[in-house]
């Protein structure tokens, strides 16, 4: 794995996403009552970690449209800040849209208490209220937990 220098957004298709904003923006304007949520998951390897961060765009009743953004980087020393880095790289493109409307963002932390990522998971859904997004976590975050999975798998 190496580091992916200037990540940008990708369709399904793969193409690029040159204005990731002006694009959410339009498909709102497609898409009345369409929502908008934002996950990011990671995979370690070696001494590299791939963090891959997703916008569905949900046409409610129709179906998911979703971009994609892969970042690889050093992997950082514990699996609470890699699970930190995540929280923080959705709040990143959650902020950048937040203008557009209602943003739900997921994070790759469980609720129940029984999994390690628990520790974290009131730290990081108080922050996200606290910004003003709507914030889930496991079970509940299929946009980190599946479509960012997916991504940063391969």
């Amino acid at each position: 794995m190496k580091p992916i220098p200037n990540p940008v957004f990708r369709n399904y298709l793969g193409k690029e996403i040159k204005n990731i904003k002006s694009f959410v923006e339009q498909w709102l304007k497609n898409h009345p009552g369409g929502e908008i949520y934002v996950g990011t998951d990671s995979k370690a390897r070696g001494k590299w970690v791939k963090y891959s961060t997703v916008i569905c765009l949900w046409d409610v009743g129709k179906g998911v449209a979703e971009l994609y953004k892969n970042e690889v980087s050093p992997k950082p020393r514990d699996t609470f800040s890699r699970l930190w880095e995540e929280v923080t790289k959705a709040i990143e493109i959650a902020s950048e849209l937040k203008s557009l409307g209602k943003i739900t963002v997921h994070v790759d932390i469980n609720s129940n208490p029984k999994y390690r990522s628990h520790r974290l998971y009131d730290a990081s859904i108080g922050l996200l209220n606290s910004l003003g997004f709507e914030a889930a976590g496991k079970p509940f975050s299929w946009a980190a937990t599946c479509g960012a999975h997916r991504h940063c798998q391969g």
